[in-house]
């Protein structure tokens, strides 16, 4: 009885702290490397990229600079390019070489949650 009373407590908790947004069903990105670090709450916009025909988020760091997070799990309905969007998930390390502008950090992003 008391493992249900606190598995209960902790869907509540739980859900009251989600402050509206979507969870995401968690799948790694296959080709992640090492974790970097969480990002929380963070404010960004969807990207497209043509060439790797992959959906993303960036948000920016400064007036040129942002952190590119190739996402692995973004939802079909977020999946616009120039959304803004709010999101919390984990940045790992991209594998692959790529040509970005000067001050532009890449990223695997597994979205844990994410809202408009």
């Amino acid at each position: 009885m008391p493992r249900l009373f606190c598995s209960l407590l902790l869907v509540v908790f739980c859900s009251l702290g989600c402050e509206g947004q979507e969870a995401v069903p968690i799948a790694s990105c296959s080709n992640a490397g090492v974790f970097v670090r969480q990002a929380k709450k963070i404010d960004g916009t969807v990207f497209y990229n043509s060439s790797l025909g992959s959906y993303g988020i960036q948000v920016a760091t400064s007036f040129d600079s942002a952190d590119m997070g190739f996402a692995c799990n973004l939802p079909t309905e977020y999946q616009k390019e120039l959304l803004k969007v709010r999101f919390s998930g984990s940045y790992h390390a991209y594998d692959k070489p790529i040509n970005g502008a000067a001050g532009y950090r890449f990223y695997y992003l597994t979205v844990e949650s994410i809202s408009k």
